[in-house]
């Protein structure tokens, strides 16, 4: 069967960024779609290996491991090892999920020709029935992943947009029932975050004070104190022009709270951040606090 390489490249990419945007929903992570496309170009790439001579299979191992992460760490980025080494596991078995079902349906309703050779395959088909095939296996494992995957419980996990300016930073979030603190003057609700996410964000009275260095007076800047097991500690916090917490059934967006920073790790990368549940409680909430 003749093999043509601009239809390989094409069905790879289509298929690879399915791949990539279903991992993303399995692990809740939200990944921008150029970080996707760009992952999903490098595994089209990797499918030109179907044209060279047949390799051995440790080689040909290596190659797929190797192509692996490198698709991985485009798409998803490397926070930490215990991160990667998710990422690197959900694609993979996606991929070995997902091709399997697509390999079925497309040999029970649409017989095809199929060539394989060093780990890549090519498949003779429409690209109709190419779209309808990943759609329907999109479904199915995503309906597997549903079932079967371990999740927080609703509403404890969300996806965080903070604007300050015309920067936004995006981040996970944890929402933690034991964060109880408030900015002592106005109520508002704080949200702790860590310093790597909110850098670009950060005001300068922030970065200074975390660094040590004289803090240049800001209208925003504040300091709350927290306590842990360990003692009583003070954090930084600033105001954000908003916040916009994304949860399995809802959403909210409100001015009135405060971000604390710190530069310690909240998570081994499940999440950057930690919420304060007040912040879901809406804009009431926040004017009786106030009054």
């Amino acid at each position: 069967m003749t093999v043509y390489a601009d239809v390989l490249l094409v069905i790879n990419l289509f298929v690879n960024y399915a791949l990539l945007m279903c991992s993303s929903m399995i692990m809740k992570r939200k990944s921008p779609p150029s970080r996707l496309l760009l992952g999903a170009s490098i595994g089209a790439l990797y499918g030109l290996v179907i044209f060279l001579p047949a390799l051995p299979k440790v080689a040909e191992l290596v190659i797929r491991l190797g192509a692996t992460a490198l698709i991985v760490f485009a798409a998803f980025g490397y926070k930490n090892l215990r991160y990667f080494l998710r990422s690197f596991f959900t694609f993979f078995a996606v991929s070995l999920g997902f091709g399997g079902i697509m390999l079925v349906l497309w040999v029970t309703v649409a017989p095809i020709g199929m060539v394989y050779n060093n780990g890549a395959v090519y498949f003779d088909i429409d690209l109709v029935v190419l779209a309808v095939s990943t759609v329907v296996s999109f479904a199915i494992v995503s309906a597997i992943s549903h079932f079967t995957a371990r999740t927080a419980p609703k509403e404890s996990v969300a996806l965080v947009s903070i604007a300050s300016g015309d920067k936004t930073v995006n981040a996970t979030a944890l929402i933690d029932t034991g964060n109880s603190l408030c900015e002592a003057f106005s109520g508002f609700p704080v949200a702790l975050g860590e310093y790597g996410t909110l850098e670009k964000i950060l005001p300068s009275a922030v970065r200074e004070y975390l660094d040590g260095k004289e803090i240049t007076p800001s209208p925003d800047f504040r300091v709350v104190t927290h306590k842990t097991v360990s003692g009583t500690g003070v954090l930084p916090v600033f105001r954000p022009d908003y916040i916009e917490v994304k949860t399995a059934t809802r959403t909210v967006r409100t001015d009135k709270t405060y971000i604390a920073v710190t530069k310690n790790n909240l998570s081994r990368g499940e999440y950057t951040l930690l919420l304060n549940p007040e912040i879901l409680n809406g804009e009431k909430t926040y004017a009786q606090a106030v009054k």
